[in-house]
């Protein structure tokens, strides 16, 4: 399996092998899987971010995504309790209330059927879409 990043991805995972490349819809994707699953890497400072300030560019992407057929799935670097209490970096700084986030993650989920993945580490964020993309390229077989 060869795992594609998108070559603006600030913080890149790193996969033994992986090439960079151009991804419009995404950070990670594989060669089999390119244009039908991709995974979107979000620090919580960064889903922070996408939610409250760019909240309509982020929903930009994931409709483009959903337009071209491509299943977008969001991989956060903090488990969903900690970033909800503000529990990361700078976290206590952000303004908008626990509540409020908690909010706006489960309806952006709901709204637009989108899967949340929330890792408590890199490593485990690594492993994580590592076995993802193997399940992923597995059903393309059947």
């Amino acid at each position: 399996m060869v795992v594609l990043i998108d070559t603006r991805e600030q913080l890149p995972l790193k996969f033994k092998g992986a090439e960079k490349v151009t991804i419009k819809e995404g950070d990670y994707t594989t060669q089999k899987l390119h244009n039908i699953f991709h995974i979107e890497r979000k620090s919580p400072q960064d889903l922070y971010g996408s939610i409250i300030q760019g909240h309509m560019r982020f929903i930009r992407e994931v409709l483009r995504a959903q337009d071209k057929g491509i299943e977008l799935v969001i991989y956060v670097e903090t488990t969903r309790k900690k970033f909800i209490a503000k529990k990361w970096p700078q976290g206590e700084k952000r303004k908008a209330p626990s509540s409020t986030l908690d909010k706006i993650v489960s309806t952006i989920s709901r709204r637009y059927d989108l899967e949340f993945v929330w890792c408590n580490s890199r490593r485990h964020m690594t492993q994580s879409v590592l076995k993802r993309f193997r399940k992923e390229e597995r059903k393309l077989k059947k």
